[in-house]
């Protein structure tokens, strides 16, 4: 059985089967604000835009873009997003500096205990399939020879983005570091680390995953507007490793990935 410590993790904490909500999260759902301050700049900006646009267009594809510009400015005003209540996220908490990067951050750390023994473990991370695998429904992620993985993502207004990553340092019993090669579209790092539990309880995974989105935290706000979010793509990745290792599948049953939100 493994025991699980996620950073990031949305679910408030819970003892003796009662769900305990903080002040601040009480507060949070009494204004229904579900959406984080630089995702509500980037919602008044593009939409803004976007409503000026289409408003510019005496057709129907000009109130089209109107509607959506006009939609992201009261995303921006009030702060809630229907499509991220309906998913169960929550860009508007603040769950601190301990955990690690910010709900704004392009870098996400998220961290597992597994009770396995750690050369089980790296020797799955270490078969391509397994990358392949565990990203599967937000990302496509395949071998491209050389030792290289070729990652594909759908990014903001439908943009695919296409990149190779290449280990870059390799610590047998320990882990490795990996990070795209130059003209990356969407350049990215990440790590994983392996090291025993205390307690011999198994092994603690932890994983960190970088994604440099073009245009900076404007860039960031607007992928996650339209459904990329780098710490919950990091946190679904690492939940489907752990289930990868205990049962050697990965769930089927899970509603649409939030790390890609379907936005249709």
């Amino acid at each position: 059985m493994a025991t699980t410590n996620v950073l990031f993790r949305e679910t408030p904490v819970t003892t003796g089967g009662t769900r305990h909500l903080s002040l601040r999260e009480a507060g949070r759902r009494t204004s229904g604000a579900n959406v984080g301050q630089a995702e509500r700049v980037a919602s008044a900006a593009l939409g803004g835009t976007l409503l000026l646009l289409g408003l510019g267009r005496r057709s129907l594809g000009g109130a089209a873009v109107a509607a959506l510009g006009g939609g992201l400015v009261y995303r921006a005003a009030t702060g809630h997003c229907h499509l991220y209540e309906a998913l169960g996220v929550d860009t508007a908490a603040d769950r601190g500096a301990a955990a690690g990067a910010s709900e704004d951050s392009p870098e996400a750390v998220v961290a597992i205990t597994i009770g396995k023994p750690a050369e089980d473990l790296e020797r799955l991370w270490r078969d391509p399939r397994t990358l392949t695998r565990i990203t599967s429904g937000f990302a496509e992620v395949t071998p491209a020879g050389d030792g290289r993985m070729r990652w594909k993502v759908r990014g903001p207004l439908g943009r695919d983005f296409e990149w190779d990553t290449q280990v870059v340092e390799d610590r047998p019993g320990s882990g490795q570091r990996w990070q795209s090669v130059d003209g990356a579209s969407l350049p990215s790092e990440g790590e994983i680390h392996f090291r025993p539990a205390p307690g011999d309880r198994g092994t603690e995974v932890t994983l960190r995953i970088r994604f440099n989105m073009p245009g900076g935290a404007l860039g960031l706000a607007a992928a996650k507007l339209l459904g990329f979010v780098p710490k919950l793509f990091a946190e679904r990745a690492i939940h489907y490793f752990r289930a990868l290792a205990e049962t050697g599948e990965i769930p089927t049953t899970e509603r649409q990935p939030a790390a890609r939100a379907d936005t249709r």
